[in-house]
């Protein structure tokens, strides 16, 4: 592949790259709307008039177990995106093969 083929490849990886990094930050900072003739009171009241807060199945916040999620799905997308690196350096630095007739 010539030096200018390899310039303008790279140049698309990395505007591939930037444009993933927006688009996942920008997903994981907006709020989703909360539809109408929902139950916004995040406590359950039972049958004796007592409030009870319901648990999350993922926790809200700054918590221990919170950060410690994020922090796991952090190492896996970073794993996934050594892999992907891996593989564009490999197919970089691939060498064109004869064909045999």
């Amino acid at each position: 592949m010539s030096k200018t083929g390899k310039i303008i490849l790279w140049v698309v990886v990395a505007v591939i790259v930037i444009s993933g990094i927006w688009w996942w930050i920008a997903s994981s900072y907006s709020t989703p709307a909360i539809p109408s003739g929902t139950n916004n009171n995040p406590a359950a009241v039972n049958e004796s008039s007592t409030v009870t807060s319901t648990p999350a199945s993922y926790p809200q916040g700054d918590s221990d177990q919170s950060i410690n999620q994020d922090m796991t799905s952090l190492n896996a997308q970073m794993t996934g995106l050594s892999s992907d690196n891996a593989s564009v350096t490999q197919s970089m630095n691939d060498q064109p093969v004869p064909q045999a007739e």
